[in-house]
């Protein structure tokens, strides 16, 4: 009898472990279904929205009017005769600089940087088949030198056309890039060396927190000019900076690439194009966003460091440090991924900022005309 009783207290307490089992599957899965009902009813369209609408309000960046893609890049098949060519680069000075009643205002359609990506993989191309054919040592230097200024300057021509004021010369630009490069990498040396840059957790991330403040420095310091004042000047100049960076780094992650590999130069060329093809992505895109960020509000005054307290300065200067720091990041997806996603968000900031300087040069033109037309 004991017996009977000890086996069915067993089943009972059997069916009572089911019978919880049962609830709890169940509960499971009411909460799974409420959750995926939750989850499928979410209007992502308007989420995203409204995340691009924060986004904007923080950064002080204005929605897209009137920009189209094929419209922007419509030019760079035209045929331009060497007299364009020529006058597209007769500006800047004080006695080519034209006055803003005559500046054309709508969206750029920018030509002259294809030109000048075309003829340099051209060039690149010449040097890798004069190697394959005579392995001669003398041939490395051009190699890496066009190699790593190609991709760079041709994205600095782009900004280049931008700047519809047409009020920056070569030579301004020229010197940014050499000077501004350099001192740009010694900063960010500089500022390497702090206990910042030691901090294990960030990793390679924290080049982000170095080299955009380095690069910033530099700009500030070479480009100092009153009559340089309008966003769209400082989009260009943070730009140049940028190339001169990207080009100066590239150099030497190249340079030590042939020497890691004891002369293969298949492993030197395989850094050059990397390096080159993100450039645009990378150093170009995020010091010309920087440079943006201080012209809003520096202009054509004097620099000034209560500027950089201003919140419309720091908060878009912070979208090239994170996205600095995010590149730099182990998180590494498949297929470029990571590299592809930020790239495209750079250049959607770099535009709504061109769109930004269109407005205040058309602002000044139409407060011009109206003077213009008042007086006359």
């Amino acid at each position: 009898m004991d017996k009977e009783q000890a086996d069915g207290g067993q089943g009972e307490r059997k069916d009572d472990a089911a019978s919880k089992i049962a609830d709890v599957t169940s509960a499971a899965k009411s909460m799974a279904s409420a959750a995926y009902s939750k989850v499928k009813n979410v209007d992502y369209k308007r989420l995203a929205s409204d995340m691009h609408g924060k986004f904007n309000e923080f950064a002080g960046l204005e929605k897209l009017e009137g920009f189209s893609l094929k419209e922007l890049l419509g030019d760079i098949f035209k045929r331009h005769n060497p007299e364009e060519v020529e006058e597209f680069f007769t500006v800047g000075t004080p006695s080519t600089t034209p006055p803003v009643e005559e500046v054309d205002t709508t969206w750029p359609r920018p030509w002259m940087f294809f030109r000048a990506l075309s003829f340099s993989a051209i060039i690149y191309f010449l040097f890798n088949v004069a190697w394959e054919t005579f392995e001669n040592i003398n041939l490395i230097p051009g190699l890496m030198a066009v190699g790593t200024i190609a991709v760079p300057v041709s994205a600095l021509l782009f900004f280049f056309e931008a700047n519809v004021r047409r009020n920056i010369s070569l030579y301004v630009i020229m010197r940014l890039v050499m000077l501004g490069g350099v001192i740009s990498l010694i900063f960010s040396l500089v500022l390497f060396e702090l206990p910042l840059a030691n901090v294990k957790f960030l990793g390679a991330s924290v080049a982000g927190l170095i080299e955009e403040p380095g690069k910033l420095l530099a700009l500030i310091v070479v480009a100092r000019s009153s009559r340089h004042g309008y966003k769209l000047n400082g989009l260009l100049m943070g730009a140049a900076i940028g190339a001169g960076f990207a080009i100066f780094e590239s150099m030497g992650y190249a340079f030590r690439a042939l020497l890691a590999s004891l002369g293969n130069k298949d492993f030197m060329t395989d850094i050059i194009l990397m390096r080159g093809v993100l450039s645009p992505f990378a150093h170009i895109a995020w010091t010309a966003i920087s440079g943006a960020a201080l012209w809003r509000v520096k202009g054509g005054r004097p620099f000034k460091f209560d500027m950089l307290k201003d919140g419309r300065f720091w908060h878009l200067f912070l979208v090239p440090v994170v996205l600095h720091m995010v590149w730099n990041s182990s998180f590494d997806p498949p297929y470029h991924l990571k590299c592809v996603v930020l790239g495209a968000i750079a250049w959607v900031i770099i535009i709504a900022l061109i769109q930004e300087g269109l407005k205040e040069i058309r602002k000044e033109k139409a407060e011009a005309l109206e003077r213009k037309s008042a007086v006359g």
